[in-house]
């Protein structure tokens, strides 16, 4: 007899894909939404099959019990999650990759193991007022980002404002114990919503923070260079020296480096950021010099370290594919540098002392522009020695030169091509996007509300062509036409409500069935339909009609509605009550409706 195959586990009936940097915690809360908000034990007995837990850490755990239920191989979706919605590939820019292969007998995906380091729970959730804003604009849904959970990181690298952890009405934090993140999207207990705070006055955050927190975003976007301990230590140590901080030869002035970061920062930012200066803890701050030492420093310090020396997260990239490419990898990677010392190491040549002096002097001549002859003129002495180790070294440090200067023009020339690139395609898009706003528009059908996101796929689905989400500084035209095109929510009430009422059977029809076949707000609707009260129904759906219409009267896809000054009832958990029928009037049901003078 043939054996009965083994039912599948059974997967998912829908998971949300990510946004563009979405956490897989805001993934998870959405999940959790759109399924009705059942119990939270609920919720992750399905995702994860395990009772609920904290979903804030830097590298979440667990994550592949949910890749085995998703569609497709269980490890690419593991990949994917980790790369796409977590702060993974930040580490990797510093840590290199880590990977284990124990479990390799397990039934399913190889386990990906990190170190305490990187599955530490943050304990806290960082959110921006106005993202959330933008996002429901730009998605149709809020939702939390990566960039604003990056340690150390305190503002909005897009708004330029300071973050908030906690309810600016009630302090409550947004993140609880082993509970799921609800307030982007249901707004706090106490009633209070956060995508409000962007209109009661957000701080504005400092320069450092700004500049700060967009270094640390670029990393994050940017692909892993996955440098070993020792390349990063070497170009620490090079750039350290380049800015003046150096003792000796080539070694590095920690005292005067450590001042100019604090400086820099300032004392109350940099105790914000590192909870180790805070404690007053500096005696050791700088060993991310050390190869034993820095692959156990926290990612905050790296990040800091990187920031002040670079500034510019596109030199630290270029510099770090510049010693990949150039030197091979030094060392072993972090976790095998936490327990063999860097000497054990017997099939690493030794460099010798010309080869030191010869790249110090070409380092030398790059940073300064110097040629052959004025190396000899400002460095005398340095070229005599190397020249007694090394009569070739002038043949050898032209060379070098050379090539490099090939390899900076080529740069250029590859940079002015990707402007022209995206030049082009950035009017290309923007016609696309004209175009596919007069098809959604123009779509004699029930109206649906045009968001960015539709008009992006639209212009996607007409030109056959499938690119990532525009940016405002390497796309202008395209960001302009999406602003543009985009529908505001009163413009899509007046058209879904115009659309209802031609549609009708009956003029007698009662409102609250109108509102009913809008499947619209009800409070908004009746204010809509109001405004429309002089309108004819029934006759049969026309949308060239209900643009003649809107044109009439003066509609633009910006329309502020009817009656801007009116404020409408909130529903869900930001409900208040009307009637002391279930409580205080202005409170939440259920509320102790005593006197409270006693």
């Amino acid at each position: 007899m043939h054996a009965m195959p083994q039912k599948s586990e059974a997967q998912l009936p829908f998971f949300p894909a990510g946004f563009p940097d979405e956490t897989i915690g805001s993934r998870v809360s959405r999940y959790h939404i759109r399924r009705g908000q059942p119990t939270m034990y609920a919720t992750y007995k399905q995702l994860f099959g395990k009772l609920p837990f904290s979903l804030t850490g830097l590298v979440q755990q667990n994550l592949d019990k949910l890749a085995e239920k998703l569609p497709g191989s269980a490890q690419e979706n593991l990949l994917e999650m980790q790369r796409s919605s977590t702060l993974l590939p930040l580490f990797q820019q510093f840590f290199g990759p880590k990977t284990a292969t124990k479990h390799a007998d397990r039934q399913g995906i190889p386990l990906v193991e990190l170190s305490r380091r990187i599955t530490g729970d943050s304990r806290l959730t960082h959110m921006c007022a106005q993202c959330l804003i933008d996002d429901e604009r730009e998605h149709g849904c809020p939702y939390i980002h990566r960039a604003h959970q990056i340690p150390g990181v305190t503002a909005c690298w897009r708004h330029s404002t300071q973050l908030i952890d906690c309810c600016p009405s009630c302090g409550c934090p947004f993140a609880q114990p082993n509970q799921l993140i609800l307030s982007a999207w249901m707004g706090c207990e106490c009633g209070y919503s956060i995508a409000d705070h962007a209109q009661s006055g957000q701080r504005a955050a400092s320069n450092v923070e700004i500049e700060f927190a967009q270094f640390a975003q670029a990393l994050l976007a940017a692909s892993p260079r996955r440098l070993s301990i020792q390349q990063l230590i070497n170009i620490y140590k090079d750039r350290a020296i380049e800015i003046g901080c150096q003792w000796g030869n080539s070694r590095v002035n920690h005292k005067m480096l450590f001042g100019k970061i604090e400086a820099h920062f300032g004392k109350e930012l940099l105790a914000t950021i590192d909870p180790a200066y805070k404690a007053g803890k500096t005696g050791h701050w700088l060993n991310i010099f050390c190869a034993h030492s820095a692959v156990e420093a926290p990612l905050t310090r790296h990040l800091m370290a990187a920031y002040f020396l670079f500034r510019n997260a596109t030199l630290f990239l270029a510099r770090a594919d510049a010693i990949i490419n150039t030197k091979p990898e030094l060392g072993d990677p972090p976790h095998v540098l936490n327990s063999v010392p860097a000497s054990s190491d017997k099939t690493e040549p030794e460099k010798q002392p010309e080869d030191e002096l010869l790249e110090e002097l070409v380092s030398l001549a790059l940073r300064d522009n110097y040629d052959v002859q004025q190396l000899w003129r400002h460095y005398f002495g340095s070229m005599k020695r190397l020249v007694k180790l090394r009569p070739d070294a002038g043949e050898v440090i032209e060379k070098r030169l050379a090539n490099a200067a090939a390899k900076k023009r080529q740069d250029e020339a590859r940079a002015v091509r990707l402007r022209e690139r995206s030049h082009r395609i950035d009017v290309e898009w923007s016609q696309a996007i004209n175009k596919a706003s007069l098809a959604l528009y123009g779509e004699n059908g029930r109206p649906v509300r045009v968001t960015q996101n539709q008009l992006l796929k639209t212009a996607e689905a007409l030109t056959g062509s499938c690119r990532s989400y525009p940016t405002e500084p390497a796309f202008p035209l395209t960001v302009a036409a999406l602003k543009t095109h985009e529908e505001g929510l009163w413009h899509f009430y007046a058209r879904r409500l115009l659309w209802t009422l031609q549609c009708l059977h009956d003029p007698q029809t009662p409102i609250y069935k109108i509102v009913v076949h809008s499947k619209l707000e009800t409070y908004k609707a009746k204010a809509v339909l109001e405004y429309f009260s002089d309108f004819t129904p029934c006759g049969g759906g026309s949308i060239q009609v209900i643009k003649s219409i809107l044109r009439e009267r003066g509609i633009e896809k910006g329309w502020q509605g009817p009656c801007p000054e009116r404020e409408f009832y909130r529903a869900g958990r930001a409900y208040r009550l009307r009637t002391d029928r279930r409580g205080p009037i202005g409170g939440l049901a259920g509320e102790s409706n005593l006197p409270t003078d006693v």
